[in-house]
């Protein structure tokens, strides 16, 4: 009787240590396979581009209905005549990532497109100096390769193949001799970035 007892305590462990055994197989080929999975994902190459701003929103409305000159409105200085933002771009190596800056108008905004100047900074070794001279909002016809909607206006096309933050000034501002006769005129338009990596 004593013998039954370890035998079967024997056959016991053994089926126990086999189950554990086969166990700790099965969790190696699983893990190692799924080590080998993550590998080949890690080869796939992408590249990240994010705007990054102050205020709360995208959002940027002119706030004086007064005409200006173009010289006039490349120095304003008031809180709320200009927005300031940066473009970060996280390039993998090997790839190239490209991006644009678009202006997208509100829907409810009144004032005539060619009423409004846009001026475009991008900082250099400490200031701001301008990506193109002041100039009416101009939208596009079509979508563009990048994303930017049909009806917008692009400010800015970069390339980059490593790590950058740019940092940009916009203005806006009604042009020198428009005639804005209703005082609840309204101009509003959202900063974008579009990107795509190679």
């Amino acid at each position: 009787m004593e013998t039954n007892h370890k035998t079967r305590n024997v056959v016991i462990i053994v089926l126990v240590i086999s189950v554990i055994l086969i166990a700790i197989l099965v969790l190696s080929f699983f893990l190692f396979f799924r080590h080998q999975a993550s590998n080949v994902n890690e080869v796939v190459k992408s590249s990240v581009v994010t705007m990054n701003y102050k205020t709360e929103s995208n959002e940027f409305s002119l706030t004086s209905l007064t005409p200006v000159s173009n010289d006039a409105g490349k120095e304003l200085r008031t809180d709320g005549s200009y927005f300031d933002f940066s473009v970060t771009a996280e390039v993998d190596k090997g790839t190239k990532a490209q991006y644009e800056i678009a202006l997208v108008k509100d829907k409810s905004s009144t004032i005539p497109d060619s009423d409004v100047v846009v001026y475009l900074e991008r900082e250099s070794s400490g200031s701001y100096g301008k990506v193109e001279e002041p100039t009416v909002f101009t939208p596009i016809k079509k979508k563009t390769e990048l994303g930017s909607p049909a009806q917008s206006m692009i400010l800015d096309q970069v390339s980059l193949s490593s790590d950058r933050t740019v940092n940009y000034r916009l203005r806006l501002w009604i042009r020198e001799g428009a005639i804005i006769t209703n005082p609840n005129a309204t101009y509003t338009v959202k900063v974008k970035v579009y990107g795509k990596a190679e």
